[in-house]
């Protein structure tokens, strides 16, 4: 595995302040902190944390949002928000903490944007409640009140009167790992939360239940009375109603009387763990993952398997949706998560080789675990698939992050030509996958030269992956999260346009091990700036080059330009895209003063900071080789460099009475300290005027020269104010032809 971390000649500006505003400084690594040297929590321990790219404006820069466990001594753990706003992490909401009840630990946090124009943030996550009577944990979830600052919770009243929105189908029963996703089912509609969870349901008592997998929308309205779980009035502006076909009840796992929709594909063991997404035309269809784990009580296997399912419009099914199982082994199948089949849960249950078909598992006999799916299409403009990222058993006895996408829409096939993305010498955990743009990332956990770091890369085409880097130290039990500012969604027509238009750089967080545990963040920065040479330089225009690593992740580069180090022009953005090699990029200058020094340098932009090429200069008209001078910074002419050089201006010479003419010459800055040397006038090839001159750079200077010579008269004879002759005027470097006509 490569871990190429060390950069040259970048350096994060003040500048940045235009983008996300990260303060000016230094920075040595492909994937410096966000800001360098800080961190997201406040005080305490940090534990389990979630990120997402957001903007409380519709169209504005997605600035990374984080909600986070935090554990200060002598309190209990709290859920927190905090997004990176002018270059710091700043709590979102007062009071701080989302807890329903600060007494009870909170755990587990999931957030999204959702609302119109996905402006409004959502979090969710579980804490037991006493006010529902018992002391099983419990799902909630709170929108953000942004014009007040605060956060609400949502959902209908659990215990009346008490104002408690637990979104559990049985509110005694333990739920935990909730995930939450923005999105519409009908392509404009403004996106609302929906929220996957684990919660203990099949048993006799809450102990000896199985894990189930549960899914409930919001629904933006008052009353609750018509809404599965728990009905009655919202506690706020919406209620949460669950989907899916009813396969099991609440004291056995068994589909026979079934109340509860639960998507697990043997719901007589334990789904673990699942995430959520929006993909597929206009981002209208909810995909689900999820892993099941620990013993089947109806003859499946006792492996662990990662699962994945559609919601699909049903109106006789809870909340109006079906769910649909597609795997590895489904294609042209419809695998309807219902109460048909052998054992009553539908066909994928219906034996080993059918529920190894529903699998994404790359081995169905080998453990996989921590699924993990992002929206996404390689293809600009194309439509979004569910991609999913999960770790699996290799035969090495490792564990290997394998990738895979939905192909055909019915089945999904293994990315990376079907090998692990990690390096199968090293154990690898907890992955994490986003878009940005159109370009997958991932991260997971390895161990490298003794220490735990959160690994990260991305993919170059479907078969191509390439690791871009890796900071430590990380905790082990801990998910790394990691998003961007351009993930796929309707509102950046699915990665094709960044919001605001940024750069669309990934970033990620990860918490460090030890006392008091941090969590920290870090985004990709380019690597590498330079600024080439000028080219097919006239006395107005020039071409330049310039070249920069992304190092991963795309940019955008432009030129500064001007008469001075200060510029005060530049080129337009261009996009360069994710990649690990050196990208040349170009720009044509135009406009440009005659004779003079033109400073330039590249500059290229990612969402977090400024990186510069090193000033060069040229000098329009001319293109010596090699290094240009410049001589207002106390530079000396290279010795092919002749200082002697004026610039003529006139258009056409008057002859005066008394025999003389005024010639105009500038002395552009470009030449030294003083231009010297002979103007001198010809007329049919002998000379019939001189005068030696001598005067500052960036100077005009008016030469009186008296004509004289033996073509003196026959010049003054043939010269007439309607009449013009002529003559050739010479200074220095510079000859021109002018008229020459009486005053």
């Amino acid at each position: 595995m490569r871990s190429r971390i060390m950069r040259r000649g970048a350096v994060l500006s003040a500048a940045a302040a235009a983008t996300l505003g990260l303060a000016a400084t230094s920075a040595s690594a492909a994937l410096p902190g966000l800001p360098p040297g800080g961190q997201v929590n406040e005080s305490g321990d940090a534990g389990a944390s979630d990120l997402v790219g957001g903007s409380l404006a519709a169209g504005g820069v997605r600035v990374p949002w984080a909600t986070f466990e935090q554990k200060d001594a002598g309190a209990e753990q709290q859920i927190f928000v905090r997004a990176f706003k002018g270059g710091q992490w700043i709590t979102q909401g007062s009071p701080a903490s989302l807890n329903l009840d600060p007494h009870q630990e909170a755990e587990a946090p999931s957030i999204d944007f959702a609302g119109a124009d996905r402006t409004v943030p959502w979090v969710s996550w579980y804490e037991p409640s006493p006010l529902l009577g018992s002391d099983a944990t419990n799902i909630f979830a709170s929108r953000f009140d942004a014009p007040n600052k605060k956060w609400i919770p949502e959902g209908q009243d659990r215990a009346p009167t008490s104002k408690v929105p637990s979104l559990n189908i049985h509110v005694d029963r333990d739920a935990e790992n909730p995930a939450v996703a923005g999105g519409a089912t009908v392509a404009g509609n403004a996106p609302v939360p929906w929220v996957a969870w684990q919660e203990r349901d099949g048993g006799a008592d809450n102990d000896s239940s199985p894990n189930q997998i549960f899914v409930s929308r919001a629904i933006k309205q008052a009353d609750c009375s018509a809404n599965k779980p728990g009905g009655g009035t919202s506690v706020s502006a919406f209620c949460w109603q669950q989907t899916g076909i009813e396969r099991t009840t609440k004291g056995a796992a068994t589909s026979t009387g079934a109340t509860d929709p639960t998507l697990n594909i043997d719901p007589t063991r334990d789904g673990i763990e699942p995430d959520v997404a929006f993909t597929g035309p206009g981002d209208t269809v909810p995909w689900i993952v999820w892993y099941e784990e620990n013993d089947s009580k109806i003859g499946l296997r006792n492996t662990e398997q990662v699962f994945a399912a559609k919601a699909v419009a049903e109106p006789t099914a809870d909340g109006g949706f079906k769910y649909v199982a597609v795997g590895r082994g489904t294609q042209g199948k419809v695998n309807v998560l219902n109460t048909s089949g052998t054992h009553g849960f539908g066909a994928c249950a219906v034996d080993q080789p059918s529920e190894d078909a529903c699998s994404l598992n790359a081995a169905p006999d080998r453990d996989a675990e921590d699924p993990r799916v992002a929206a996404g299409t390689l293809t600009p403009g194309g439509i979004t698939a569910p991609w999913v990222a999960w770790s699996e058993t290799l035969p090495n006895g490792n564990h290997g992050i394998f990738v895979s996408r939905l192909v055909g829409g019915d089945h999904f096939e293994l990315a990376n030509n079907g090998n692990p993305v990690s390096a199968p010498t090293l154990d690898a955990s907890r992955p994490d996958i986003t878009f940005s743009g159109n370009t997958p990332y991932v991260q997971w956990h390895s161990t490298i030269g003794g220490k735990l770091k959160t690994v990260v890369g991305h993919f170059e085409g479907l078969t191509t992956f390439k690791v871009d880097g890796a900071v430590d130290p990380a905790d082990a039990d801990v998910r790394s999260p990691i998003s961007s500012s351009n993930t796929a969604d309707p509102f950046t027509a699915d990665g094709a346009n960044a919001p605001g238009a940024a750069a669309g750089t990934p970033f990620f967080l990860h918490t460090t091990e030890g006392s008091p545990q941090r969590l920290l963040a870090h985004g990709y920065a380019p690597t590498d700036v330079t600024t080439g040479d000028a080219s097919n330089v006239t006395l107005s225009t020039a071409h330049v080059t310039g070249s920069v690593n992304p190092a991963g992740a795309a940019v955008k580069a432009h030129f500064d330009y001007g008469q001075t180090p200060l510029y005060g022009s530049r080129t337009a953005d261009q996009k360069i895209g994710a990649a690990t090699t050196p990208q040349v990029f170009a720009a044509d200058l135009g406009a440009l003063p005659e004779y003079n020094v033109i400073h330039y340098r590249s500059v290229v932009d990612s969402d977090f900071g400024t990186f510069y090429g090193p000033d060069r200069t040229f000098v329009t008209g001319v293109r010596a080789p090699g290094p240009v001078y410049n001589p207002g910074n106390g530079h000396k002419p290279p010795k092919h460099h002749k200082r002697h050089w004026p610039r003529i201006n006139n258009k056409v010479l008057k002859l005066r009475s008394d025999g003389t003419v005024v010639v105009s010459m500038t002395c552009p800055a470009s030449h030294g300290k003083v231009c010297k040397g002979t103007l001198k006038i010809s007329y049919n090839k002998h000379v019939v005027g001189r005068k030696a001159f001598s005067f500052k750079a960036n100077k005009t200077k008016a030469i009186v020269v008296k004509l004289t010579g033996k073509d003196k008269p026959k010049l003054a004879r043939t010269t007439r104010r309607v009449h013009s002759t002529k003559v050739k005027v010479t200074a220095g470097t510079s000859s021109t032809t002018l008229r020459l006509v009486r005053a």
